[in-house]
C-alpha cells in the first residue's frame, strides 16, 4: 500500500492560496462590489492607461485569463487597461521588454512562470532576465500538467508506466517545452524506458500521435488537455501536483506514486513546485514602489469580485491565486531546487 507524500512547503502553498482569496474576497465583497479594496489602489493609475500584455497569440488560455481580467482590474485601479497580445520565442520577446521597461511604461505583464523558471535554469537562449528582479504582483492560476494516453493505451495506470519495461514513448513540441520538461524529470525520477518524440506543429498536433496510437502518452497542463479529454480522445493517468485538480478529482496525483528514493522523490517535489509557479502577473523591476504597491492591491481586489470567479470558472479556467510576495517566493524556492533536478532541467533544452 502506498501512502500519500504531501510535502510541508507544498501544504503550506496550498493554505496560502486559500487565505489569499478568502482575503481578496473580504476586501471586495463577494457579490460584485470592488469599492473598498479598490481604494488603496486608485491614484497610482488614476485615468493613465495601463497595457496588459499577452505574450502570445489571441486566442489562448493566458489571453482569456487577460482579457477576463481586465475590466475588473479597471475597476480596482482606476486605469484603463488595454490588453496587447506581444508573441515571439514562445513568450520571451515580451518578457524581454517587459524586464527592461522603464518606470515610466505602465506596463503589466502576464507570463508562463513555468516556461520563464526553466528557461532560466537552462540558461536558455533569449531569456535576457532575471527572475529575482522582476516585480511580482501575484499569480493567477496554476493548472498542474496530466499526463494522457489513448483510450485503449496498454497502460491503465500511472504505475503501469513507471513498472513499464518496454520504452514508453511521450511526443513534444521540442525541447525546452513544458511537454518536453516534464516526461524527461518522470522518466529520470521513476526510472522508467522512455523515449521522447518531436518534430510537431504543435501541442495539438502531438497529442494527436497519441490519439492515432503512434506514440504512448502525453504532458501537458489540465486546460491545455480539458477538451481532449471530456470528447473522449484521451484519458487521463495522473496530475503532476500533490493531490487531485478540481477539474479532475478522479485523476490521482502523482504524489500517490512514491518515487524509487528520496533523491528521485526530491526531485518528483520540486517538479510539483516548478508546476506551481503557474501563471502570473509580472511588472518592470525599475517601476516605482507605490505604483509596484497599487497593482499588487488592484489585482487582489479584482480576483475577489465574484463575477469575474464565475465567468473564469464557467470557461473551465479557475483562479489559483498568490499574491506578490507569495509567488515571488514561490519563484525563488524553485530557482534555489537542488542541482540534481537543475540538471534535469538543463538537459530538456
Amino acid at each position: 500500500m502506498r501512502t500519500r507524500t504531501t510535502s510541508r512547503r507544498a501544504a503550506g502553498r496550498h493554505a496560502a492560496v486559500a487565505v489569499a482569496l478568502a482575503g481578496a474576497l473580504t476586501a471586495c465583497g463577494s457579490g460584485g462590489d470592488a469599492e473598498d479594496g479598490a481604494a488603496a489602489a486608485e491614484g497610482a493609475f488614476e485615468g493613465e492607461d495601463l497595457d496588459l500584455v499577452v505574450p502570445y497569440e489571441p486566442g489562448g488560455g493566458y489571453d482569456a485569463y487577460a482579457r477576463a481580467l481586465a475590466p475588473y482590474l479597471e475597476e480596482c485601479t482606476g486605469a484603463r487597461v488595454v490588453v496587447r497580445n506581444e508573441p515571439g520565442a514562445g513568450g520571451l520577446v515580451a518578457t524581454n521588454k517587459t524586464a527592461a521597461a522603464p518606470a515610466s511604461e505602465n506596463r503589466l505583464q502576464i507570463v508562463n512562470t513555468v516556461g520563464l523558471v526553466s528557461a532560466q535554469i537552462a540558461g536558455a537562449e533569449g531569456a535576457n532576465f532575471d527572475l529575482d528582479d522582476l516585480n511580482w504582483i501575484g499569480r493567477v492560476s496554476a493548472p498542474p500538467n496530466v499526463v494522457v494516453v489513448s483510450p485503449d493505451s496498454r497502460f491503465q495506470t500511472w504505475q503501469d508506466i513507471v513498472d513499464a519495461e518496454e520504452t514508453v514513448r511521450f511526443v513534444a513540441q521540442g525541447p525546452g517545452a513544458n511537454d518536453y520538461i516534464a516526461p524527461t524529470i518522470l522518466g529520470e525520477a521513476y526510472g522508467f524506458p522512455y523515449e521522447i518524440v518531436t518534430g510537431f506543429a504543435g501541442s495539438t498536433e502531438a497529442r494527436q500521435a497519441v490519439v492515432a496510437g503512434n506514440a504512448d502518452a502525453h504532458a501537458l497542463p489540465v486546460d491545455s488537455q480539458l477538451g481532449a479529454i471530456e470528447s473522449g480522445d484521451v484519458r487521463p493517468v495522473v496530475t503532476v501536483d500533490d493531490e487531485p485538480d478540481p477539474l479532475l478529482p478522479d485523476t490521482p496525483a502523482i504524489s500517490d506514486t512514491e518515487a524509487a528514493d528520496a533523491d528521485a522523490q526530491t526531485i518528483v517535489d520540486n517538479l510539483i513546485a516548478m508546476g506551481q509557479t503557474g501563471r502570473s502577473l509580472i511588472a518592470s523591476p525599475q517601476m516605482e514602489e507605490d505604483r509596484v504597491a497599487a497593482l499588487r492591491e488592484g489585482y487582489q481586489c479584482a480576483i475577489g469580485n465574484q463575477e469575474l470567479v464565475d465567468e473564469l470558472e464557467s470557461q473551465q479556467r479557475p483562479l489559483n491565486p498568490l499574491s506578490g510576495e507569495e509567488t515571488a517566493q514561490l519563484v525563488r524556492e524553485v530557482l534555489d531546487s537542488p542541482e540534481e533536478f537543475q540538471q534535469l532541467v538543463v538537459d530538456s533544452y
